[in-house]
């Protein structure tokens, strides 16, 4: 029984390699965990997603629109229950560790104006009686967004928030819970909603 489980494991892993086959360039020494999600909510389909050598990946890649990239580098280990959501770019460097349920959001998803999230609820209701996903005629030229980028050695502790437009510096550490939405210098800790420094690190 152990053995017929291992071996649909590994059916499901090469019938997934497949179906992502033009959308993703994965290392073949990264590792791909169950609970790893891609989730192309988009009508033109391009590579976006690209995981660089000994990384070790459980979370959901997300594109809600045309555009977008998702970039993992080198040995990095992101935990199941995590959503790297994109129309932008997403960015995330070698040795960096993320927790559990994260969210690195690079877009605000909606517009400030009241205006236009009316006019994206009918569209949503459209698409949705023409049987397609309901957020594909969504105005996006209307929602700001902005790089994220997650530099090397970082450490980003569970249920974190990182929003549109930051830059998370080398080594720093992101503890549970926190709400980031400005830039975190290398080699501090912060944490908080909003984030804040509690302690810079030796290195």
């Amino acid at each position: 029984m152990f053995y017929l489980c291992k071996l649909y494991k590994y059916y499901l892993r090469k019938r997934r390699t497949r179906l992502l086959k033009g959308k993703v360039d994965i290392h073949p020494s990264a590792i791909l965990l169950d609970s790893v999600n891609f989730d192309f909510r988009i009508s033109k389909i391009s590579k976006r997603i690209f995981i660089d050598e000994e990384s070790m990946i459980g979370c959901s890649f997300i594109f809600e629109a045309d555009n977008g990239s998702i970039k993992i580098g080198k040995r990095t280990f992101i935990n199941g229950g995590t959503n790297l959501i994109s129309i932008n770019e997403i960015e995330v460097g070698d040795d960096v560790t993320i927790g559990w349920n994260v969210y690195i959001y690079d877009h605000d998803s909606h517009s400030l104006d009241y205006r236009f999230r009316k006019d994206d609820i009918k569209r949503q209701r459209e698409d949705f009686y023409a049987n397609r996903n309901f957020i594909f005629s969504k105005d996006w030229s209307t929602v700001k967004s902005a790089p994220i980028k997650i530099c090397n050695k970082v450490w980003i502790g569970f249920n974190a928030i990182i929003l549109k437009g930051v830059t998370v510096g080398e080594g720093a550490i992101i503890a549970a819970g926190a709400v980031v939405t400005k830039n975190v210098p290398a080699w501090t800790i912060v944490a908080g909603n909003p984030a804040k420094i509690v302690k810079k690190i030796e290195h």
